[in-house]
């Protein structure tokens, strides 16, 4: 499968996360080893090898799910794209998604079209007040 353009992986990406395809999330990884995963609280997961168990084990353990992605930010160069999105996973029969989970998606233009290389996800610090801001130190 080619993708064409970034979001188009990434489409692909999401919709693999939904049906919990094995083989459908790997065709959205480059196809050498320098790839890497990081799920939600877990240790990184480096090559294809270990991307596809680290898929494979969650697929295998989740249950029905849905994801609604948002994104947050983008840095775009002529072969390289990062997106920052915001992931809403509503699990089984609730009604309302889960707070949101923030993931780093890095994609990769090779010969064969927008590739992802690392998804980073991580919970989302909800509630409570973030730490205070300090100056900088002055080191002139």
């Amino acid at each position: 499968m080619r993708f064409p353009t970034p979001e188009a992986a990434e489409a692909a990406f999401y919709q693999a996360f939904e049906s919990r395809s094995l083989d459908d999330m790997m065709q959205v990884w480059a196809g050498d080893e320098r790839i890497a995963c990081i799920h939600p609280l877990a240790a990184p997961l480096d090559g294809r090898a270990a991307v596809a168990a680290g898929w494979r084990s969650m697929f295998e353990a989740a249950g029905q799910f849905s994801v609604q992605v948002e994104l947050a930010h983008e840095i775009r160069e002529s072969d390289r794209v990062v997106r920052i999105v915001r992931e809403y996973l509503t699990i089984g029969h609730e009604t309302e998604p889960r707070p949101p989970i923030l993931a780093t998606n890095l994609y990769r233009r090779d010969a064969d079209g927008w590739r992802m290389v690392l998804h980073h996800a991580s919970p989302l610090q909800v509630g409570g007040n973030p730490p205070a801001r300090t100056a900088p130190p002055v080191l002139h």
